[in-house]
């Protein structure tokens, strides 16, 4: 698909546990279990999900943050997880990232002109003084006055460190940006201001966001898809309108439920989901979500499902709409 940026095709990571080196049974947190999907150019990629299922995990592989166990990850046709050494360096122009704590993701001991300039600096773009004519420029573009470039992160409030985090990752103009739970950290009316500057810059520089986060609502205004994470697998992929309107699969529509209403008279049917959720160390056998599904079938138990077209825009992986695809049988997770 020319239209394709990145492709994330079969990948797994898992961690293991360290036990005595005695013993002969090793075990592995199953963090991210093959995991498919497709992000088109100029688009936002949202990916949902509860705390621990693997989102952060799959971001950092995307990232080459931390190496990929299977799998491939094909940004613009090459396979980011074969590049090593000076090759992976050319290549990570293009794709940059915003952390979820920015006080944490900023180094205290420098200033905001040195953080910006960073990137510029490492992939030897400009000159000294051409650098700090545009980390000025960088500062303007995300709403900061460029008078600050002498000044440490701690100076700054929350918001004002996550401008300096996207003002960084868009230096050296990158094709794609991975948000990882961007704005969980900050003040709801923070979040809003931040959020509008992502949008504003997607449409100004022609960026493509992978957007990671636990709040459906902030998701929903941001993506143009979603896929839908759950213990390490994805469920159910498919645009924002209809993932918000026609969820299909049960953890979706759990999910979905649960996202707070702000007029107090309407009634809303909460789907409230029985036991805890399975430790990806000892994941259940066929269905990851089988244990807690109110729907759940006998073969639920028994064979992992395969993702299914339900329509040209929404994918799900669950034996509930096996025979309701749109070509009658099960078709592989493309995104």
């Amino acid at each position: 698909m020319t239209d394709t940026l990145l492709e994330v095709r079969g990948v797994k990571k898992y961690f293991p546990l360290h036990k005595s080196p005695f013993s002969k049974n090793k075990s592995f947190v199953q963090a991210v279990d093959n995991v498919n999907f497709s992000i088109l150019k100029g688009e936002t990629f949202g990916l949902v999900g509860e705390s621990g299922c693997g989102k952060s995990t799959l971001s950092r592989v995307i990232m080459r943050l931390i190496d990929a166990d299977e799998g491939q990850i094909l940004f613009d046709g090459q396979d980011l997880l074969s590049l090593r050494g000076n090759a992976l360096r050319r290549q990570r122009k293009q794709f940059q990232m915003v952390f979820q704590k920015p006080f944490e993701s900023l180094n205290p001991r420098k200033t905001v002109g040195d953080i910006i300039g960073a990137p510029l600096q490492i992939h030897g773009v400009l000159n000294h003084s051409d650098r700090k004519r545009e980390v000025r420029r960088l500062l303007e573009l995300v709403g900061l006055s460029p008078q600050y470039i002498d000044r440490y992160p701690h100076e700054f409030s929350g918001g004002q460190r996550q401008r300096i985090g996207i003002a960084r990752a868009i230096a050296i103009n990158p094709r794609l940006i991975v948000c990882d739970e961007a704005v969980s950290a900050l003040d709801v009316s923070i979040q809003s201001q931040i959020l509008n500057l992502l949008h504003s810059l997607q449409e100004e520089f022609g960026l493509t966001y992978l957007f990671i986060s636990h709040n459906l609502s902030v998701v929903k205004y941001m993506s143009d898809r979603i896929a839908v994470m759950y213990l390490g697998k994805i469920v159910e992929i498919a645009s924002a309108e209809s993932l918000y309107t026609g969820a299909k699969h049960p953890y979706t529509r759990a999910l979905l439920s649960s996202i707070p209403i702000a007029d107090p008279d309407a009634k809303k049917e909460r789907i409230v989901l029985g036991g805890d959720v399975p430790s990806p160390v000892n994941p259940p056998s066929g269905c990851r979500f089988c244990t807690r599904c109110p729907e759940a079938l006998p073969v639920c138990s028994e064979v992992s499902p395969e993702f299914v077209s339900i329509s040209a825009q929404h994918q799900v992986a669950c034996h509930l709409y096996t025979d309701q695809a749109v070509n009658g049988e099960g078709e592989s997770q493309d995104g």
